[in-house]
C-alpha cells in the first residue's frame, strides 16, 4: 500500500511540473484573441463563457508547441515561437476586423503584396489595448516560463518523439471532421458562411484551422460528366436569335460606389450625385445585394463577369488569387466570339489581385493597368476621369462594336481629410471623426458623378449604340467598427436590416438607342452578365441561359444563414453550385470544345502591342536625340539602348524620345527597344527591337 501511495504521488507531482504547458497555451490564446477582439471586456467574456471553444484553441496551441518541441528539443523556443505567430496573426486580425468587417483568414496568406501595398492606411495600430497586451505578454510570460515549477529545457530523443506523436495527434483530431474528433464532441460548427461571427464565436485559432481545409473544395454531390452535360442540355437559350444591333457594351465598377444621400440623419450642402439621380428617374436602376463590405471589390468584379457566385465560396476567399488558374468563360469571352473587342481597365497595378493572368483567362483582348495610365492624379489615387478618357479611347479606337470593363480607384478606402486637395461639401448632422470622413467620402462621390456624366455625354454624341452599366462593388469603410455609420444614425446596434443597409449598392444601367423604359432591379452580381446580354440581344451560353432562368424566381442569394428568412430553396440551387464546381474546380464537362475558345492567343497587356517603326537620329540641347516613333507607346514607357535605359521623353502613344548625353553616343549603332516595368521593377510590356545604325541621317 504504501508503494502504492508512492507511485500515485510521484505520478501526481510530474503531472503538476506539467502544468505549466497548459497554462502557457491558454495564455497564448487568451492573448491572441483580446488582439483579435480589441477589447479586454470581450476577451474576459468569451473565456469563461465558451469553455469548450477555449479548450480547443488551447489543445491547438498545445499541439504546435509539442510539434516545434519535437523538432528542435526546446520547450521554452517553442513557446516563444508559437506565440510571436500566432499573436502577429491575433492583432493582423483584429485590424482588418476594425477596417473590413471581416477577420484574417487563411487565403489572405496569398494576398501578401496587396496587403504591403494597403498597410500606409492601416492607421490606429498602438492604441491601447495592444500596449497593455504586449506588457502584460512579457510580464506574464517571463512568470509562467521561470517562475512556476520547471519542466526539462531540452529533450532527449525519447521525450521529442513522444511529443511529436501527441502533436500529431492534437492537430489532426481537431482538424478532423471525423466523428471521433473533439469539435464532434463538444458539438462546435464551423459559421462558414459568416466568418466574423465564426471568430467571435469559435475563436481566431480553431477558426483558421477550420477554415484550412477551404482552400481546396470539395466535390458536390452528384458531380460527374453527364449530371453537368444533362443540366447543360436542358437550358433553353434566352436569345434564341441574335439582334440586328451589336452595341458596345461598357461596364464601369465604381469605386466605394454608394448613394449616401439617403442617410436620413444628415445634410449635405450640395448633392454629391446631381447626374445620377437625374439618371435614375429615367433609366433601369436599382440594387446589387453585394458579396463584401469595404473591400473585395475583386469579388463582386468576379460575380458580375463570370455568372459564378461567391455564396458557394468560403466567406473572405478571393478566386482571383486562388481559383481562376485557367480559362473561365465571362461575359468578356462570350462577346468576343461574336466579333466584339474585349477590354479590360484598371488604375492600379497589374499583379494587383493577379489581374494580368486572370483577365487573359476570362478571355480579354487587351488590360490597360495602372502602368500605362498618364499620372492624371485625384488624390493618392488615378483619377476617375483618366479612366473614362480611357474607356472612350479603347471604344474609339476600333471599327467594331467593343466590350470595355473597367474599375476606378479615386474613391477607393482611406476616407480621412487631407486625402484629396480640398473638400467641397459640407456635412451637418454628425461632428468629429465622422463628420470628416463623410465629407471626403462625398468628395470621392463627385468624382464619381462626374466620370459617369462624362460618359454619357460622350455616347450620347457617338453614333454607336451603347448600353453602360455603372455600379458599386461595396459600401464604403467609414471608420473602425462602423464608426461615421452609427454616428450619423443610418446604422442601429444589432440593426435587423443589417443586411440590406451594409450590403445594398447601387446599380444604373444607361443607354443611348433603345426606347426608353425602366425596370427597378434587385439582383446578386452574379446575375447581370446573362441580364445584360439580353438586353443587347446577344446569345449567351448554357449557363448564361441556365441563370437567366433562376433568376425569375430566385434574383437575390443572400448569405447561407438568411436562406430561410429570405426564402431560398437551397435545394433548387445545387444545379447552379454544381455547374459552377464544374466551371472553376471540376473538369468543365458543360464547355466542351468551347473551353479551347476563351482565352485570347493574341491577348495584350498595354493599350495594344507595343512597336517600333522608325528611328531617327536629332540633334538635342545636351546631347543627341533618338525620336522614336512606334504605335502604343504609353506614358510611362522607358527607352533601352542596348539593353541599357536612356532618359526618355513621351510625346504621344506614337513617338517617344531617347536623350543621349555625348558621353553615351558611343552606344551607336544600338540596338532600341520600349520596356514599361511595374511598381516591383518588372519589365511587363516590351516593343519589338529596332536596329538602329549609326550612319542615320541627322535631322536639324
Amino acid at each position: 500500500m504504501g508503494e502504492l501511495q508512492l507511485a500515485i504521488q510521484n505520478h501526481g507531482w510530474r503531472a503538476l511540473r506539467r502544468l505549466p504547458l497548459l497554462l502557457w497555451s491558454i495564455w497564448i490564446v487568451f492573448l491572441v484573441e483580446l488582439l483579435s477582439r480589441g477589447q479586454w471586456g470581450d476577451t474576459f467574456k468569451w473565456t469563461f463563457h465558451a469553455m469548450p471553444e477555449l479548450l480547443l484553441n488551447t489543445l491547438l496551441v498545445l499541439g504546435f508547441m509539442f510539434l516545434l518541441a519535437a523538432v528542435t528539443g526546446r520547450i521554452r523556443l517553442s513557446f516563444w515561437l508559437v506565440s510571436a505567430v500566432c499573436l502577429i496573426f491575433g492583432l493582423i486580425s483584429g485590424v482588418k476586423l476594425d477596417i473590413l468587417g471581416v477577420p484574417f483568414l487563411p487565403w489572405d496568406l496569398l494576398l501578401t503584396s496587396e496587403t504591403k501595398d494597403m498597410a500606409q492606411y492601416v492607421t490606429g495600430l498602438l492604441n491601447f489595448t495592444v500596449i497593455s497586451g504586449i506588457i502584460a505578454f512579457i510580464v506574464i510570460s517571463l512568470l509562467l516560463l521561470y517562475k512556476l515549477p520547471r519542466i526539462a529545457v531540452r529533450l532527449n530523443w525519447k521525450h521529442r518523439l513522444g511529443v511529436g506523436i501527441i502533436a500529431l495527434f492534437l492537430l489532426s483530431n481537431i482538424y478532423s471532421d471525423s466523428t471521433a474528433s473533439m469539435k464532434n464532441w463538444v458539438h462546435i460548427q464551423n459559421i462558414a458562411w459568416d466568418q466574423t461571427e465564426n471568430v467571435k464565436t469559435n475563436g481566431f485559432l480553431l477558426t483558421t484551422m477550420m477554415n484550412l481545409k477551404f482552400l481546396f473544395m470539395s466535390q458536390p454531390d452528384g458531380y460527374n460528366k453527364e449530371a453537368i452535360r444533362s443540366a447543360a442540355a436542358s437550358t433553353v437559350p434566352e436569345v434564341p436569335a441574335p439582334g440586328a444591333v451589336k452595341p458596345n457594351v461598357i461596364i464601369v465598377l465604381s469605386e466605394s460606389f454608394w448613394d449616401a444621400t439617403q442617410i436620413k440623419g444628415i445634410t449635405f450642402s450640395r448633392d454629391p450625385l446631381p447626374f445620377y439621380h437625374e439618371l435614375v428617374k429615367k433609366y433601369t436602376s436599382g440594387t446589387f445585394l453585394s458579396p463584401q463590405f469595404g473591400g473585395g471589390t475583386a469579388n463582386v468584379e468576379f460575380e458580375v463577369l463570370t455568372g459564378n457566385s461567391m455564396r458557394f465560396l468560403p466567406q473572405g476567399s478571393i478566386p482571383y488569387n486562388q481559383y481562376v488558374n485557367k480559362p473561365i468563360d465571362s461575359i468578356a469571352s462570350i462577346l468576343t466570339r461574336q466579333g466584339y473587342h474585349s477590354t479590360a481597365i484598371n488604375p492600379f497595378h497589374s499583379w494587383f489581385y493577379n489581374s494580368k493572368k486572370v483577365y487573359e483567362n476570362f478571355g480579354f483582348s487587351k488590360f490597360i493597368s495602372q502602368e500605362f495610365f498618364k499620372p492624371e492624379y485625384d488624390g493618392p489615387y488615378l483619377a476617375d476621369r483618366e479612366v473614362a478618357k480611357q474607356i472612350i479611347d479603347a471604344s474609339e479606337s476600333t471599327n467594331g462594336p467593343d466590350f470595355v470593363f473597367a474599375n476606378t480607384m479615386q474613391n477607393h478606402y482611406h476616407y480621412y481629410p487631407g486625402k484629396f486637395k480640398e473638400n467641397t461639401i459640407q456635412v451637418s448632422g454628425v461632428s468629429g471623426e465622422s463628420q470628416g470622413l463623410l465629407e471626403t467620402y462625398a468628395q470621392g462621390l463627385v468624382g464619381a458623378d462626374d466620370m459617369l456624366k462624362l460618359l454619357v455625354t460622350h455616347y450620347e454624341t457617338t453614333k454607336e449604340p451603347t448600353i453602360l452599366l455603372f455600379f458599386g462593388d461595396h459600401l464604403p469603410s467609414l471608420g473602425d467598427n462602423y464608426k461615421a455609420y452609427k454616428d450619423s444614425g443610418y446604422l442601429q446596434e444589432n440593426d435587423p436590416q443589417f443586411l440590406d443597409k451594409m450590403y445594398r449598392v447601387p446599380v444604373l444601367i444607361w443607354n443611348n438607342y433603345l426606347p426608353e423604359h425602366k425596370d427597378n432591379i434587385h439582383m446578386s452580381p452574379s446575375f447581370m452578365t446573362p441580364y445584360l446580354l439580353q438586353l443587347a440581344q446577344r446569345p449567351g451560353t448554357y449557363y448564361t441561359d441556365y441563370l437567366a432562368q433562376l433568376y425569375k424566381s430566385m434574383p437575390v442569394l443572400p448569405p447561407e444563414n438568411l436562406y430561410d428568412q429570405m426564402h431560398i430553396d437551397k435545394e433548387a440551387l445545387k444545379t447552379y453550385e454544381k455547374l459552377q464546381y464544374d466551371i472553376i474546380f471540376g473538369e468543365q464537362y458543360g464547355y466542351g470544345e468551347m473551353k479551347n475558345e476563351i482565352k485570347d492567343e493574341h491577348y495584350v497587356l498595354g493599350l495594344g502591342p507595343m512597336s517600333i517603326d522608325g528611328v531617327q537620329k536629332e540633334s538635342a540641347e545636351e546631347g543627341t536625340a533618338l525620336k522614336i516613333s512606334g504605335h502604343y507607346l504609353p506614358y510611362n514607357s522607358i527607352v533601352q539602348i542596348n539593353g541599357q535605359p536612356a532618359e526618355t521623353e513621351w510625346v504621344n502613344t506614337g513617338e517617344v524620345i531617347a536623350l543621349l548625353k555625348p558621353d553615351k553616343q558611343k552606344q551607336l549603332p544600338a540596338k532600341v527597344q520600349v520596356i514599361v516595368k511595374d511598381s516591383r521593377d518588372k519589365v511587363i510590356a516590351k516593343s519589338n527591337e529596332f536596329q538602329f545604325s549609326q550612319s542615320a541621317a541627322l535631322n536639324k
